[in-house]
C-alpha cells in the first residue's frame, strides 16, 4: 500500500518521523533561543532608561533567562531577581546590591528616625529618598511578546529540520 503524502505540509511529516524526546529537546532549544532574544530586548530597555550610566560595571548583566524543566511544560522566564551570585551589581564601595530588582519595582520612601511608642510625641525625620520604578521588564514584555510569538514556531521548526537532517530523513 502506498502512503498518500500532503506536499503542502512538510512539517507534519518531519514531526511524525521524530520521537517525542527529540520534540521536547527541539522545543526547549527554541524556548532558550527566544528567551535570549527577549533578554537582548530587556538589556536594550535598561540602556534606554538611563539606569547604570554612572557606573563602570554593567548593570544589565543581572537579567537572567530561565527555561522551565520538562515536567512543568514548555516555557521560559525572564527575571531580575538575584539567585546565588547572579543578579547582583557591585557598587563603587565594592558592595553587591540587587539594583535591577529595586529598579524594576522601585523602593519604598525612607526617612531617618522613626515613630516612638504610643502616647508619646512623634519624632519626625527627614526624607532620605526612594528609587523610582523603571518598569523595564513591563516594557520588554509589551514590545517583545509579539516577536517571541512570531519566532517561536519558526525556531522550533528549524530545530526539527536540523535534527531530521542529522538522522538522514
Amino acid at each position: 500500500m502506498t502512503e498518500v503524502r500532503d506536499r503542502s505540509r512538510p512539517f507534519l511529516e518531519v514531526f511524525e518521523a521524530l520521537d517525542p524526546k527529540t520534540h521536547r529537546r527541539a522545543l526547549r532549544s527554541a524556548m532558550r533561543r527566544e528567551g535570549n532574544n527577549l533578554k537582548r530586548i530587556a538589556v536594550a530597555q535598561i540602556g534606554s532608561s538611563g539606569l547604570g550610566k554612572g557606573s563602570r560595571a554593567k548593570v544589565a548583566k543581572g537579567v537572567r533567562v530561565r527555561t522551565f524543566p520538562d515536567r512543568y511544560g514548555a516555557g521560559f522566564m525572564l527575571t531580575v531577581k538575584p539567585h546565588g551570585k547572579k543578579g547582583y551589581h557591585k557598587n563603587r564601595q565594592g558592595r553587591e546590591k540587587p539594583v535591577l530588582m529595586w529598579a524594576e519595582d522601585g523602593t519604598r520612601p525612607r526617612y531617618t528616625k522613626s515613630k516612638t511608642r504610643f502616647f508619646v510625641r512623634i519624632r519626625k525625620g527627614h526624607f532620605t529618598g526612594r528609587m523610582k520604578a523603571y518598569r523595564f521588564l513591563k516594557r520588554t514584555e509589551d514590545t517583545g511578546t509579539p516577536q517571541v510569538e512570531r519566532g517561536l514556531f519558526d525556531t522550533f521548526r528549524q530545530n526539527l529540520d536540523k535534527e531530521a537532517r542529522k538522522r538522514g530523513l
